[in-house]
């Protein structure tokens, strides 16, 4: 049985988790040097390369299995001596969510396990169609997905449906839309998008009106609630959540009221799991009901 070094693998996962040796080292509170030596006595053990010397680091095809393997095991011990040690100690819990998800309904499902349990959320974010690749790298135990499908590994649970609809401010319907929405309208209108990898709006458009979004002035808010603030503000059009209108009850409207776009959300997380996340998981799932819709609507 391989046994590890837990100098070198807390080396490893250090850089891997900050994208550089350098800022391991201060995490460390040693100098790059010695990150690196740590990191690559670990490589020779195993006899293969762990680490991609890029800006920022990435595992290799090796690297992301035994980053998998050391956060299951983090996590593991983490409990053990919550459970056995220190019963006032908090565990570690990091998981890769979507957006909109964190700045809507995430958190109020979370906190109450979260806080009984002494779980520590350690959240990454990015798009519903990436966060399934952190987990997949070892980054996270658990994600919030777009994708149905489970990695080798892995369960897929099914969380609900969030529903996006086109929506603007009266001011900016009148002043772009009093015509109606048509191609000419919409090559001339403003259109938010929350980041290059936000094709909500674009899918929309082509799916209920034909229309190319590439070809309209877009500007881009990267956050949820700024992004809501903009539309209300008049500064341009694009998707709203419905719950996200439901708690903020702005100003703002429904463009073409019937028309929405559905996307389904999945809790991704290891089959084999500490008794503290299994707990964790099954209070997501169970609570995820109160604020989403259905996956058949």
């Amino acid at each position: 049985m391989q046994r590890f070094d837990n100098k070198q693998t807390e080396a490893l996962l250090a850089v891997l988790d900050h994208g550089s040796f350098e800022r391991a080292a201060q995490e460390l509170r040693l100098t790059p040097s010695a990150i690196s030596q740590r990191v690559r006595a670990l490589e020779a053990q195993l006899g293969m390369p762990l680490v991609e010397r890029t800006r920022p680091c990435r595992p290799t095809a090796s690297g992301r299995a035994l980053l998998q393997y050391l956060r299951r095991s983090k996590l593991l011990a983490e409990e053990f001596a919550s459970a056995f040690a220190d019963s006032e100690a908090f565990i570690h819990a990091p998981i890769a969510t979507n957006h909109d998800s964190l700045e809507t309904w995430l958190l109020p499902a979370l906190a109450p396990v979260a806080t009984a349990e002494k779980v520590l959320l350690q959240l990454s974010v990015d798009d519903q169609e990436f966060t399934h690749q952190k987990l997949q790298d070892g980054s996270v135990v658990a994600a919030i997905s777009s994708k149905d499908t489970p990695m080798k590994g892995c369960e897929a649970k099914p969380l609900g449906t969030v529903r996006y609809r086109l929506m603007a401010s009266p001011e900016f319907q009148q002043r772009y839309f009093a015509a109606g929405i048509n191609h000419a309208t919409l090559r001339t209108a403003p259109m938010v998008r929350y980041n290059h990898k936000d094709f909500l709006q674009h899918d929309f458009l082509r799916e209920f009106c034909h229309f190319n979004a590439d070809i309209s002035p877009q500007l881009t808010i990267p956050s949820t609630q700024a992004f809501y603030r903009a539309v209300e503000l008049g500064l341009g059009y694009g998707m709203i959540l419905d719950v996200q209108q439901q708690q903020l009850q702005g100003d703002v409207l429904d463009l073409l009221p019937g028309a929405y776009v559905d996307v389904p959300l999945y809790w991704h997380y290891w089959q084999v799991q500490s008794p503290k996340m299994q707990r964790l998981n099954q209070a997501l799932i169970q609570h995820a009901s109160a604020y989403l819709l259905p996956l058949s609507a």
